[in-house]
């Protein structure tokens, strides 16, 4: 059965020490009965999805393998697993009609192009346009109000003056 063994190295290792450790990982295929098929796919250093054991790059490696020991692959699972120096592995069982590797190296390397702008983008999207802004930061409107001589603000010394007024007018007061 033709198998692919697909490995992050962790960013903590140099760089001189990643072909050595090509060689122990093809050591471990070796000794679970399993053949090294052609030369490892070496990606270089990557950006995670999401952090691994709090790092968030890596160092992608991929490699072809034969193997018809079902064994074999679950010691060779659990070494990996096990590694220090490997953040995550995945075995992959091969079909019959695959042939090269099943990741294409320049699709990592190519951003897709927007032709149109991102405020069109989103309308095509039917996304709803939401506001960012967190709420202290929001602008409340002004509104002018037109003022009536009735609504028009007095002081208090005119208060004083109008108290006095009708208290000196009203006879009924006294």
């Amino acid at each position: 059965m033709k198998y692919e063994l697909a490995f992050i190295i962790n960013p903590t290792v140099p760089e001189t020490e990643h072909q050595k450790l090509y060689q122990e990982i093809a050591g471990y295929i070796v000794g679970s009965q399993a053949e090294v098929v052609g030369q490892p796919f070496f990606m270089g250093r990557k950006k995670l999805a999401y952090p691994i054991k709090k790092q968030k790059h890596g160092f992608y490696v991929f490699l072809e393998f034969n193997s018809e020991n079902q064994a074999g692959l679950k010691e060779l699972d659990t070494k990996l697993k096990h590694h220090v120096g490997i953040l995550r592995h995945l075995i992959i069982k091969k079909d019959k009609a695959a042939t090269g590797p099943l990741v294409d190296a320049n699709s990592f390397n190519e951003k897709p192009a927007h032709n149109e702008p991102r405020s069109q983008r989103r309308n095509n999207n039917m996304m709803p346009r939401r506001n960012n802004r967190p709420a202290s930061r929001q602008v409340a409107k002004t509104v002018t109000v037109e003022r009536t001589d009735a609504d028009k603000l007095i002081g208090l010394g005119e208060i004083d003056r109008k108290l006095d007024e009708i208290l000196t007018q009203d006879p009924k007061l006294d």
